[in-house]
């Protein structure tokens, strides 16, 4: 999750000093196995899920747009498809830029091609930040509504959603832009200062976000099971007229996005944690640094293929949702053909 910084792993004279055992390091993965998974992964699967997310983000767009934002959970549907759009498209544009063929064409201006995919790229990492954000929000705001159903409409509005989500934005900006028009001597390699505004605007919300939807998650899916068995025991009755039936259909949606969101970045805090744990473990290490890019490789696909699937769960589990994407989409070809 972090940008490696270079550094020497051996020095010019003890190369000449040492054993000729030194010369024998054998990496965990060969480098020919592992450039073969990073083509696959990078110019397949990963282009493959990009697609696919910019076709489902737009249709959660498009359907949000048409239920109204007058929810608050709404409102964090909407912009959580939209930072996913962002992190599918970016993704597509950053993986095609960068393959051999197209890397090598060059834009009117001169540049290379493959300056676009770097540019792809920053825009890729504080989006992934920025769903990372969404997804705590969703799911303590549901903690909220099952923990204080007569309050939260007080705690939690639209606007303040709104106003909150912006803040993020506003975070997430700040430290690319400093990434982006100040890394900070030397230009050429990844540096302290460079880690920094890197570790401000993806690690560090990544990591603490994906703790707050772990243990958030977890407190909602106990509270949803306390009250099956409450509702069990007063009878249907009750559960009938009740009128918290919809609240407990969105905790639930909100509990299937953050599995998905805790399944999908958990190989990338395992990543993060273990870089903290043994600064050894990095892409420039003659042992392990094949491993280390081929597990980030995979953990970077998970992070879009979490961006593309939102759209079973909300068609399964939204009543409403499912109503207004069949009248936007099915129904009308329907209609068509």
């Amino acid at each position: 999750m972090t940008p490696e910084t270079p550094h020497m792993m051996v020095s010019l004279t003890s190369l000449t000093n040492e054993t000729e055992t030194d010369f024998f390091i054998r990496p965990i993965i060969t480098a020919y196995v592992a450039k073969i998974i990073g083509f696959v992964n990078a110019y397949v699967l990963s282009i493959l899920v990009g697609i696919v997310g910019v076709f489902t983000n737009t249709a959660n767009i498009s359907v949000y747009l048409k239920m109204g934002l007058s929810e608050t959970t709404n409102v964090s549907f909407f912009t959580l498809s939209i930072f996913d759009l962002l992190v599918s498209l970016s993704t597509v544009v950053n993986q095609i830029t960068y393959s051999r063929p197209v890397s090598l064409m060059r834009l009117p201006s001169g540049a290379p091609v493959s300056e676009v995919g770097m540019g792809a790229l920053y825009i890729l990492y504080p989006c992934l930040g920025c769903s990372a954000w969404i997804t705590a929000v969703l799911s303590i705001e549901r903690c909220l509504c099952i923990s204080l159903p007569l309050k939260v409409k007080e705690i939690v509005t639209p606007m303040r959603t709104m106003i909150l989500i912006l803040t993020i934005m506003v975070y997430q900006a700040v430290f690319i832009v400093l990434l982006y028009v100040y890394p900070g001597p030397p230009y050429d390699a990844v540096n302290l200062r460079r880690t920094l505004y890197f570790n401000c605007s993806f690690s560090a919300p990544s990591f603490i976000c994906f703790f707050l939807v772990a243990v958030s998650t977890t407190l909602l899916v106990i509270r949803l099971k306390q009250n099956l068995e409450w509702r069990n025991e007063a009878g249907k009755q009750s559960y009938k007229s009740s009128g918290s039936q919809k609240e407990r259909k969105a905790a639930r949606c909100v509990v299937a996005i953050c599995i998905v969101f805790i399944v999908c970045f958990t190989p990338n805090v395992a990543l993060f944690v273990a870089h903290l744990m043994y600064p050894q473990f990095s892409s420039f290490d003659p042992y392990l640094g094949s491993l280390k890019r081929v597990l980030y490789a995979f953990s970077s696909l998970l992070q879009v293929l979490s961006s593309a699937v939102n759209i079973v769960i909300y068609y399964r589990m939204g009543t409403k949702y499912r109503e207004v994407f069949n009248a936007l989409f099915i129904r009308q070809r329907g209609k068509e053909s």
